[in-house]
């Protein structure tokens, strides 16, 4: 008996002892596999992995951003924003079946008798103020820039989209001014109250500054851009749709006390929050289903910082991941890896890609359907995907003898028999011919 007791016992050892060592290898396959390529595109990126109540990151590339580099979450913001409505909604003074009217004085091109509701889940028809020229205000270094009332610039909606999604800052905007109507208190002051006060999230601020401790140089184009940063720009434009600037840490304990405790709201009303909305939205946060799962999360983007992050509610996994540039380098290949690693599932490595077969293949294409002229290079043995017009280039890899998988949005390449002029174009679902100009 005490013979088998004794080789259970050395089992699962070895047992526990292979499951570690497999999980750290695909860790390991992870860093390998993006390290090199980030460094020579002189990008990097933090990653955060909260998997079976255990905390891993990463840093890669360049730059060591970690888990502790303060960066603007941007548009994650939104759920913080949602969270103070919510709060209201809970203590009884207001309900999402609410006008905005009731809260608002008269705007321009804005109807009174929109619900909170429908800015919560993007489905007022509204226009975009704060994204339209984002590039041009970071860079304005214009004072009477920053006073300016942006409401007043908010041109006709579209009543067709009432009803519908259709992403828009304006949204969260107007919910951040309905907040401070309601309470009398700044948006701000309301954050650090009850959200990052109680949470002790003590890294996290309500907008960027440059004398944060820490903060992740934010790069644009190639350049540092810090000299550019302005508390303003974060305060005044982006404001309740993306002023805050946090870190990986505190934004773990954010999502783990957002979902797994009532610290910010009761449990129904988290519920509410994921449920409610649309198919791609919910309270400020988006929905996503791969091969069976539901993840919630909010990402991110602004001049020099980007933000992603999925969690799953029946495992209570999660991954967090932000670079220092408006977007993330590899972006639909670093998440489906992360999912698959917080999944249980293998992580492969980049297959090389067969050079005699494929580099034939570059040149000049155009993708009709939206008038997009995209480009397909071979630099220093490896290829790329550059579209000019959106300021993306993305290393291909193979996916199979006969296609070609972009890292950064998931599109796959693949040869059309006898013809090596054109390529089948698929992403998402939608699938087309791309031609060589």
């Amino acid at each position: 008996m005490k013979t088998l007791q004794k080789l259970t016992v050395l089992l699962v050892f070895f047992l526990i002892k292979y499951m570690g060592y497999g999980q750290t290898n695909d860790l390991d396959i992870i860093s390998k596999k993006y390290d090199s390529g980030l460094k020579e595109q002189n990008k990097g990126v933090a990653i955060l992995i909260k998997k079976d109540n255990e905390i891993k990151t990463m840093s890669l590339g360049n730059f060591n951003l970690t888990e502790r580099s303060v960066f603007n979450i941007g548009s994650a913001t939104k759920t913080f924003t949602a969270i103070l409505i919510l709060q209201e909604v809970e203590k009884g003074n207001l309900k999402l079946t609410d006008s905005i009217g009731t809260y608002l004085t008269p705007i321009h091109n804005v109807d009174g008798f929109l619900t909170i509701e429908a800015l919560l889940t993007h489905e007022s028809g509204l226009d975009e103020v704060i994204g339209k020229n984002i590039q041009d205000i970071f860079y304005a270094k214009n004072d009477s820039l920053y006073n300016t009332a942006l409401l007043h610039q908010v041109e006709k909606s579209n009543p067709k989209m009432i009803g519908k999604f259709d992403y828009c800052n304006t949204n969260y905007f107007l919910l951040g001014k309905i907040i401070e109507k309601i309470t009398d208190q700044s948006y701000f002051d309301l954050l650090r109250e009850r959200i990052l006060i109680p949470l002790e999230m003590k890294n996290t601020y309500p907008y960027v500054h440059k004398n944060i401790p820490n903060l992740a140089k934010p790069y644009h184009n190639g350049e540092d851009v810090t000299d550019y940063l302005d508390y303003r720009y974060f305060a005044n434009i982006a404001y309740a749709a993306g002023s805050i600037a946090s870190t990986l840490t505190d934004m773990e304990i954010f999502y783990r006390s957002l979902f797994e405790t009532e610290q910010l709201l009761e449990k129904k009303t988290v519920k509410m929050m994921m449920e409610s909305g649309n198919e791609y939205y919910g309270y400020g946060l988006f929905k996503s289903n791969q091969e069976g799962v539901n993840y919630y999360g909010h990402g991110g983007n602004n001049i020099g910082y980007a933000f992603r992050n999925q969690y799953n509610p029946m495992t209570k996994n999660l991954y967090l991941i932000f670079t220092n540039t408006k977007s993330i380098p590899s972006k639909k290949s670093i998440n489906n890896d992360l999912l698959g690693y917080i999944n249980n599932k293998p992580v492969e490595s980049f297959k090389t890609i067969d050079l005699k077969n494929f580099k034939k293949y570059t040149g000049t294409y155009l993708l009709k359907e939206a008038n997009l002229t995209l480009e397909i290079i071979l630099e220093n043995n490896k290829m790329y995907l550059v579209s000019e017009a959106q300021g993306v280039k993305s290393e291909l890899i193979q996916k199979d003898g006969k296609s070609l998988y972009d890292t950064t949005v998931g599109v796959v390449l693949t040869q059309i028999e006898e013809d090596t002029n054109s390529l089948s174009f698929s992403q998402n679902g939608f699938v087309t011919t791309i031609s060589k100009k």
